[in-house]
C-alpha cells in the first residue's frame, strides 16, 4: 500500500522571520539547534536587535538577588519574577564562589547579566553571562584601573546651608549616571540631580524644583528617561509625581512634570516602572542594615497602576527558612527581559 504524504506549503523566509520575532527567546534558541542554516539566521545581530525589541515591551521581568546577612554570602540566591504573572524561577549563576565568595549583580542589558565575583577576598573578576543561551564569559575588570588607588573624579559645587550629600542609589542611562544630592541629615532635603558623563567623564547638576521636592525620592527610568519619582502624604492621601528629565531650547537639562497621582497608600519602595503605567513597588518589614541594604521579614511585590489607581500583588514571600536565624537581604532588583544577544 502506497504511504500517503501531504505535500507541505513553502513558507517564506520573512514569514518565518517574522514568527521567530514574535517568539519568546527561549523558543528561537531551541529553534536554532534545528539546523545551520537557522543558527547562522537567527545569530545575525540585526535579528537580536529586532527580537529584543519586542522583547523588552512583551517579557517584563524582575531580577532579584537575594541573601542573608553579609557574613552568610555563600547563601545568595537568584530570582526571576514575571511581572504579569508573578510567576518566580530560581536561577543558579553559572560560577560557585565558596564559603568565603561573593558576588553581586554590576547591570542587566540586552538579555545578558554582568556579575562581579570572587572566591578569594582580593580577587575579583567580571563575568556576563545570558541565562536563556547558558553562554558566559569573562571580562576585564576596569575597576582594578580607575580603584581608590589609582585615579579618582572630584566635582565641587557651591553647597546650600548645612551638609550636602549624594544619595548612593543611582539610574544609568544613555551613557550617563546619575545621583540625587541632598541637604542636611539622611538626605533629608533634596538639591539637585548630579550627573557623570562616561564619554567626557564629566559632571553637571540639574536643580530640582520646588514644587518637585516632597517626602521622599527616587530616581527611575520611566518611557525611556531617567524620571524623579516623588511622594509625600498630605491631607487628602498619598501623593505622588513623576518628573522627567528633559532639554530646553538652549540644550540645557531640566526637571519637567510628566504626571500627577494620587493613591490610598504609597508608602512602599518604589524600584522601577515595567512599562508606561505600571510601577512595581516592594512592601515589607524591614531593618536598616550598613546604611545601604535593607533585611526583609516579609516582600511583597506588587505592581501599581497609574492610570487607574489599581493594584496587583504579584509575589509574597519571606524567603526566610528555619534553619536560617537571618532576615532576608534584598541586594538588588533589576528590570530584565530574554534576549538573545551574545555575550
Amino acid at each position: 500500500m502506497a504511504k500517503f504524504q501531504l505535500p507541505l506549503p513553502i513558507i517564506p523566509d520573512e514569514l518565518l522571520q517574522e514568527i521567530f520575532l514574535r517568539s519568546s527567546a527561549k523558543t528561537v534558541g531551541r529553534c536554532m539547534c534545528l539546523n545551520k542554516f537557522w543558527h547562522r539566521q537567527l545569530r545575525q545581530p540585526e535579528t537580536c536587535i529586532h527580537h529584543m525589541r519586542r522583547q523588552k515591551v512583551l517579557d517584563q521581568h524582575v531580577l532579584f538577588h537575594v541573601g542573608y546577612s553579609l557574613l552568610l554570602m555563600g547563601s545568595d540566591s537568584l530570582y526571576i519574577v514575571n511581572a504579569a504573572s508573578g510567576e518566580e524561577v530560581h536561577v543558579q549563576q553559572p560560577f560557585g564562589v565558596g564559603v568565603h565568595g561573593w558576588f553581586r549583580i554590576v547591570g542587566v542589558s540586552n538579555g545578558n547579566i554582568c556579575f562581579k565575583f570572587s572566591r578569594e577576598q582580593d580577587d575579583t573578576r567580571l563575568l556576563v553571562w545570558n541565562p536563556t543561551t547558558q553562554c558566559s564569559r569573562e571580562i576585564s575588570d576596569p575597576h582594578r584601573d580607575h580603584g581608590r588607588s589609582h585615579s579618582t573624579w572630584f566635582h565641587c559645587v557651591d553647597c546650600l546651608p548645612g551638609v550636602e550629600k549624594i544619595d548612593p542609589n543611582s539610574v544609568f542611562n544613555n551613557g550617563h549616571a546619575y545621583w540625587i544630592t541632598g541637604t542636611g541629615d539622611s538626605y533629608a532635603t533634596p538639591k539637585s540631580v548630579l550627573c557623570y558623563s562616561v564619554e567626557d567623564e564629566s559632571f553637571s547638576e540639574v536643580s530640582i524644583p520646588v514644587g518637585a521636592i516632597y517626602t521622599i525620592h527616587n530616581l527611575l527610568t520611566h518611557k525611556e528617561k531617567v524620571a524623579l519619582l516623588a511622594h509625600t502624604h498630605n491631607e487628602f492621601g498619598y501623593v505622588a509625581a513623576i518628573w522627567h528629565l528633559n532639554e530646553d531650547t538652549d540644550g540645557n537639562k531640566i526637571l519637567e512634570q510628566c504626571c500627577r497621582f494620587a493613591s490610598r497608600s504609597i508608602r512602599e519602595n518604589p524600584i522601577l516602572f515595567v512599562d508606561d503605567n505600571l510601577l512595581l513597588l516592594v512592601n515589607n518589614s524591614k531593618e536598616r542594615e550598613l546604611l545601604v541594604n535593607y533585611r526583609y521579614r516579609e516582600l511583597v511585590l506588587t505592581e501599581y497602576d497609574i492610570e487607574h489607581g489599581t493594584r496587583n500583588l504579584l509575589v509574597r514571600r519571606a524567603w526566610r527558612y528555619p534553619e536560617m536565624p537571618h532576615p532576608i537581604t534584598v541586594r538588588s532588583t533589576l528590570k530584565y527581559f530574554a534576549g538573545m544577544f551574545p555575550v
